[in-house]
Order: structure tokens, then C-alpha cells, then sequence
């Protein structure tokens, strides 16, 4: 809805959309760093992001896979005839139990050759060709294609896929360099499909942009510097993504880079729960922010938090006393106390009206705490908001569509030896046993003689 007012507004705008034909592109596997001294780092970071444990149970499982798929892409840095891409990882992983034997044999095949595989990619393909001699491999491979299958089909794998038209890629690490939008949409339903792949989108995005400070970043021809606009991460449905590592410590360390968060979720127990950050690293997640936004919470625990952390405050409360002496005589007096009394009860909060907020603010240098009950702003009912979604006014830009007789090409199949026919000799003692029927089935010497003419 904002985009056309953001071109218009002089930046570049990208809609990353995996489920549909009309998309712009972005390839993971792109920022990969292929000098050797760097590129194991690089993809054990991208795939550690891939195979978030979605229950610390699993975690092993997960650092396995995690294992599986690094192999597989330094594999593919060294193959140029197969394409560096997600969908050309699950190609290859689709093999399910065959993948030890594809390994074997891929390093057999280019032993010696000019396009030798090198150690270190031998080492880690060793790791698969050790793990298929398991009983356990099974268990293995469905962890490995069960975060991967979704780059199977087709729409993902043309999202996933380089254009030809560079104007049409995204690249993080011009964020900082250029006013820019990226859009990541998907619909409703589709929301956990891709949570893992958000999770990837929103960390590969902070980390291309944290490496280098501003002021390390260079110049441009004006004395300005190069990397001179921040960044904000609008990150909804924030606890879909599962864990994002990058998160636990991005918010407190990266404000340096230029780098502000925003992050919207349903109430902090999502966030808090054990398929989520846990206790400990929701807490660490949350407190960085300085400014907090709550509804009416619709759940009496999380209403006494913010009940709580609103304090309380001052009441005058009446009393009468009645005081009674030997004769009988009553004299009354009335006084008052002051007492402490919660700002608002919890359940003055669960029942704030729809149009009401709690806004918590920690103190800066120049400010100190605010908390506050405010109304909310409805962006449909402020006209200078209303302007900003006006497609007469402000078109949306164009997103390019794909060509779809290209779709077939984005990767190439994978497909194991073919085994020649092979005759297989009659057994040793087939004629031993042909020779014993016959004399079974012979009545006498003559009979015997004539079933050998008939041989």
C-alpha cells in the first residue's frame, strides 16, 4: 500500500513474494564469500539460520542437517556447471538415503581430474558419506529436506533465483549505500510455510549490514559517507520465524551500524516459549527495546505484568470512626488517609477500550520514563496517511513478472547412475538336477536311452 508513495519519495522499492509469478529475486547463497579462507564461516552462518531447532530436543538433529547441506553447497562452489541456488540444494538433497553414495561418488569421479575437489570439501562430504552407514540416516535426511522441501517448487525457486536483469535483484548490502524498501509478503496461510525462510531473510539482511560501521565504510566523491542512511527492520509476526539468532544480540549492538528494529507479536509468552527464545533469551530479545506498545492483553498474568510496571499511585480514602464513652455518649469523626493504589488494576487493563494503548518509554539523556494511556491513531481515518495509499496519486511501482518457460531451467536434475543390464549365469548344479529328473521320469534302460535321443 505504501510503496508507490516510497518511489515516489525518490527510493528504490523490491517485493520479495515466494508464492507468486510477479516477484523480484534473492538468491541466499549470493553473499556466500568464495575466497577459501572464508567461505566454510560464511555458509555454516547461512545454514545455521536455515536449521533454527524448532525444540531443543532436536538440536542435535538439527546441527546435523545443518552439517548435511553445508557439504552440499561447498560443493556446489565448486561445481560452476550446476547453479549456486536453495532449489539446487534440495535438488540434490531429494536423494533422501542415496545422497551417501552420491557423495562417494562425485569425489571418486574427480579424483585426479583438473576440477579435483578440494580438501576441505572432500572432508565435509566425508561427513555425509560417514552418517549414511548409520541406521539413524533416515531420521537425518527428513530433518535435512524437511526445512528445504519448500524450495522445491517452482514459484519459491524462481523467487530464489537470480534474474538476468540485476536491476531486479535485491542486495543487502546496498541498504546503508541508497534509500531502499523490500516488501517480503506472503499471505496469511502461507505464514508458517515460510517462517524459515524469514528467519534467513531478516538475518542475512542484519548481518550484511553490521560488518562494517559508517564511518568505516568509505566516502563518496561529496566527502559524504558511503554508508549514510540507516535501516529499520519491521519484522511482523515476529514469532513465526522462530528463533533468530541474530536477534538475542542485534538490537543492543548494532544501533552503531545504523540499524533500528521494530518487532510486533502477539503477547511475550510466544516469544518466551521453549520453540521460540526460551525464558532467558525472549528476555534478552526484548529488553534492548526502549519503547514498548500494549493493548488490552486479554489474559489476567500479562495484565498484572503491565500493572505492575505502570507502579502506583496516591488515593486519598475516607473513614468514619464512632466512638462510644461510659455515658453512653457517641461522638463520630470523619478523616482521611492517603493510601497507595495500582495506576491501573490488571483488570482495568484487560478492559481497554479497542481505540486505547499503553505506551511505556524507558528514560533517555535528554527524557525521562513516560508511561502512558493514550489513544491510537487509525492510519484510514488521518487524511495526510490516507494520501499515502492513493494509487492515483502515488502508482505502485512494477513488479516483474517471470518467465515462466524458464522455470524448467532453474535447476538441473540429479540423477543417479544407470546400471547395465547384466546376465547372470544359471546356477552351478541346474544341470546336475535336469539330468536326476530325467532318469526319475525313465521306466527302464530303454526308455532312458530314448529320453537321451530326444536331448
Amino acid at each position: 500500500m505504501t510503496a508507490g508513495f516510497r518511489k515516489a519519495c525518490g527510493q528504490k522499492v523490491f517485493r520479495f513474494s515466494p508464492e507468486r509469478l510477479e516477484t523480484h529475486h534473492w538468491n541466499p547463497l549470493k553473499v556466500i564469500n568464495k575466497d577459501p579462507l572464508f567461505r566454510l564461516g560464511d555458509t555454516r552462518t547461512l545454514t545455521s539460520s536455515l536449521y533454527v531447532p524448532d525444540n531443543m530436543k532436536n538440536a542435535s538433529w538439527f546441527s546435523k542437517a545443518g552439517d548435511v547441506v553445508t557439504a552440499i553447497i561447498l560443493y556446489l562452489i565448486e561445481t560452476p556447471s550446476l547453479p549456486l541456488s536453495l532449489p539446487q540444494v534440495y535438488e540434490i538433497a531429494a536423494q533422501g538415503t542415496r545422497l551417501g553414495e552420491w557423495a562417494q561418488r562425485v569425489v571418486d569421479e574427480r579424483h585426479g581430474r583438473p576440477d579435483e575437489l578440494s580438501s576441505e570439501t572432500v572432508r565435509e562430504l566425508g561427513v555425509i558419506i560417514s552418517e549414511s552407514k548409520g541406521k539413524e540416516f533416515s531420521t537425518l535426511m527428513s530433518f535435512v529436506t524437511g526445512r528445504l522441501s519448500v524450495y522445491g517448487e517452482k514459484l519459491v525457486a524462481l523467487a530464489l533465483t537470480e534474474s538476468e536483469n540485476e536491476e531486479e535483484n535485491i542486495d543487502f548490502s546496498r541498504l546503508r549505500v541508497e534509500p531502499t524498501s523490500i516488501y517480503f509478503c506472503v499471505t496469511e496461510g502461507a505464514l508458517k510455510k515460510f517462517g524459515p525462510l524469514m528467519n534467513l531473510f531478516f538475518s542475512q539482511a542484519i548481518r550484511e549490514n553490521s560488518k562494517v560501521l559508517p564511518e568505516q565504510g568509505g566516502n563518496c566523491e561529496d566527502g559524504s559517507l558511503r554508508l549514510k542512511y540507516q535501516v529499520l527492520f519491521l519484522e511482523d509476526e515476529f514469532a513465526v520465524m522462530g528463533r533468530i539468532e541474530v536477534m538475542e544480540t542485534a538490537p543492543a549492538l548494532t544501533r552503531g551500524a545504523g540499524l533500528r528494529y521494530i518487532i510486533i507479536f502477539q503477547n511475550e509468552s510466544q516469544i518466551c516459549s521453549d520453540n521460540c527464545y526460551g525464558p532467558e533469551g525472549g528476555k534478552a530479545v526484548m529488553e534492548p527495546f526502549h519503547i514498548k506498545v500494549a493493548f488490552a492483553p486479554g489474559d489476567i498474568d500479562t495484565a498484572k505484568k503491565y500493572s505492575e510496571r505502570l507502579g502506583n499511585t496516591t488515593i486519598k480514602v475516607a473513614s468514619t470512626n464512632t466512638n462510644v464513652s461510659e455515658g453512653q455518649r457517641r461522638s463520630r469523626g470523619r478523616g482521611f488517609s492517603l493510601q497507595a493504589r495500582p495506576l491501573m488494576l490488571p483488570q482495568e487493563i484487560n478492559e481497554l477500550p479497542y481505540k486505547e494503548e499503553l505506551v511505556f518509554i524507558q528514560p533517555t539523556k535528554n527524557n525521562p520514563t513516560m508511561n502512558m494511556r493514550v489513544e491510537k491513531i487509525f492510519w484510514y481515518k488521518e487524511p495526510i496517511f490516507k494520501e499515502r495509499v492513493d494509487e492515483k496519486k502515488y502508482p505502485l511501482p512494477d513488479i516483474p513478472e517471470g518467465d515462466t518457460s524458464k522455470i524448467e531451467g532453474l535447476v538441473v536434475p540429479v540423477r543417479p547412475p544407470v546400471k547395465k543390464n547384466v546376465s547372470i549365469s544359471s546356477p552351478e548344479g541346474d544341470d546336475l538336477n535336469a539330468e536326476q529328473k530325467r532318469r526319475i521320469m525313465a521306466p527302464g534302460v530303454e526308455s532312458e536311452q530314448d529320453v537321451y535321443e530326444d536331448e
